[in-house]
């Protein structure tokens, strides 16, 4: 692997613990990668520069993680023209 990717971040662990998951979303190649620790195999699974990120509340990098079965989650921004408001009723 002579990949560098610099800052990489988020890292998550499979469930087997056979491969680890990261974003390099502050980089100039922003994307979501699988590396498999046997034998060091890189595989981008996301072009982040495609698709437009919900901005981390307390970093400048969004969220990444992965969810149940290994499914990689991030947050998108879709928009932010959209405000709900509910009303409480309560006993």
């Amino acid at each position: 692997m002579n990949q560098n990717f610099g800052a990489v971040g988020y890292l998550a662990w499979s469930h087997d613990s056979a491969s680890v998951n990261f974003d390099t979303s502050l980089n100039r190649e922003p994307g979501y990668y699988r590396l498999q620790v046997s034998d060091m195999k890189l595989e981008k699974l996301f072009d982040f520069r495609k698709i437009r990120l919900f901005p981390g509340q307390f970093s400048t990098s969004p969220w990444t993680g992965l969810g149940p079965g290994d499914v990689p989650l991030f947050p998108r921004d879709i928009s932010t023209q959209e405000i709900y408001a509910f009303d409480l009723h309560l006993p």
